[in-house]
């Protein structure tokens, strides 16, 4: 008489559970492959947008934060791309520029002619002056080139310098850059007057 064991059952993964766990780490690689081909391909349209973005926004912000004008210069020759100290002044865009727009308020005294309420603190003489860095310079890498600029609302495409003005009241010049790259990849890179933020357009049919 022939006495049969019991048959021990292994353990396994079902093939369900593998083409899930599969597809997790698919969805991972993809996500972390834009920010993995900027790192390896520093000459990419993406990360000129990022940095001519990153420059804007400093101007932006330090114009607010100081109550002055700050201004991003474009060198055609040099490819160099820098935010810098600029004087306030009028212009086209911005009327206002120049003017004192906090003026001094108007005495308010109490019944004994006196000054009740609190004096303003003045926050700007005690913030130190703003001054450029290699983070504030970009040098725009050959496979990209500029096609066309427009500032206050004229073609500036052959001019070698062109001085984009950020205002301490949020606002800026009405400004365009235009990139290509040699993949042909075309980017328009725009300002938003009245906010001084930064619009990037990938459609080249909307700006041709």
């Amino acid at each position: 008489m022939i006495r049969e064991f019991p048959t021990r059952r292994c353990a396994a993964f079902t093939l369900i559970e593998i083409m899930v766990v599969c597809a997790i780490i698919g969805i991972v690689l993809t996500m972390g492959i834009p920010s993995i081909y900027r790192k390896l391909h520093p000459e990419s349209m993406q990360m000129a947008l990022t940095k001519i973005k990153y420059l804007c926004e400093v101007a932006r912000g330090q114009a607010v934060l100081n109550g002055t004008t700050m201004k991003v210069v474009i060198r055609q020759t040099d490819r160099i791309i820098e935010v810098q100290t600029g004087a306030t002044r009028a212009s086209p865009a911005n009327p206002l520029a120049g003017y004192d727009l906090q003026p001094n308020r108007l005495e308010s005294k109490n019944l004994a002619g006196e000054e009740w309420r609190m004096e303003e603190r003045n926050e700007r003489k005690s913030r130190p002056a703003w001054t450029p860095s290699d983070d504030t310079r970009f040098k725009l890498p050959d496979s990209i080139r500029i096609e066309g600029m427009r500032l206050h609302l004229k073609d500036f495409s052959d001019d070698e310098v062109v001085e984009v003005s950020f205002y301490a009241n949020g606002t800026c010049d009405e400004f365009a850059l235009f990139l290509v790259s040699n993949d042909n990849e075309r980017r328009e890179i725009s300002l938003e007057v009245s906010t001084a933020l930064v619009d990037v357009n990938v459609d080249p049919l909307k700006f041709r």
